[in-house]
């Protein structure tokens, strides 16, 4: 399992506004996935706002239940 989540990646991005391709290239795909989709709706609904990005992934969300 890799060290580099979606809460990671995440957190990086909200902290320094950019993630390397290393970064991608070490996340499992549903974290990478997950990422896009959610950097999609990020840029086209919260207008680029790093606090708006969601922190928890589904797959933390179905562990939780």
């Amino acid at each position: 399992m890799s060290t580099f989540e979606y809460k990671d990646a995440v957190k990086k991005l909200q902290e320094e506004g950019h993630i390397s391709l290393l970064d991608f290239k070490s996340l499992a795909y549903e974290d990478l996935d997950e990422l896009f989709e959610e950097i999609r709706k990020w840029c086209v609904y919260s207008n680029g706002k790093p606090e708006k990005l969601k922190k928890e992934s589904k797959k933390d969300k179905k562990k939780k239940k």
